[in-house]
């Protein structure tokens, strides 16, 4: 036997919607036991995400660049190297003016990393 046997038909706005959705998933509950807390007059208290998360979040996406590059610049190797065995003189140079480039790229990565992680144990 059903406890709630009253239905509510509610009509939100696009921008209430969204709260709702994002508010009650925030709180793993379903937006039914969302608004029957807010009802009851239970406070609800969504947590709030600390500042310290974001910079690892762009440190470890920082680090997967330079590691996705690395692996492009020893796959662009291989090509060069078979270009060179093939007789493709002109196309070698031209990957490896793209693999100079990478690595600069990757160095100016490292560099960058490097200054985060000093700031990082600085605070």
């Amino acid at each position: 036997m059903r406890i709630r046997n009253n239905k509510v038909n509610v009509f939100l706005s696009d921008d209430e919607k969204f709260i709702l959705k994002r508010d009650s998933s925030k709180l793993n509950l379903s937006q039914s036991e969302y608004i029957r807390n807010l009802i009851i007059g239970y406070e609800i208290k969504i947590p709030e995400v600390k500042e310290e998360q974001k910079p690892k979040k762009e440190k470890y996406i920082i680090e997967n660049i330079a590691k996705a590059l690395e692996e492009n610049i020893e796959c662009l190797t291989k090509v060069k190297n078979r270009f060179h065995h093939l007789g493709y003189f002109e196309d070698e140079r031209a990957i490896g003016i793209k693999i100079e480039y990478l690595k600069s790229q990757n160095t100016t990565l490292k560099k960058h990393m490097t200054i985060e992680n000093d700031k990082d144990n600085a605070i």
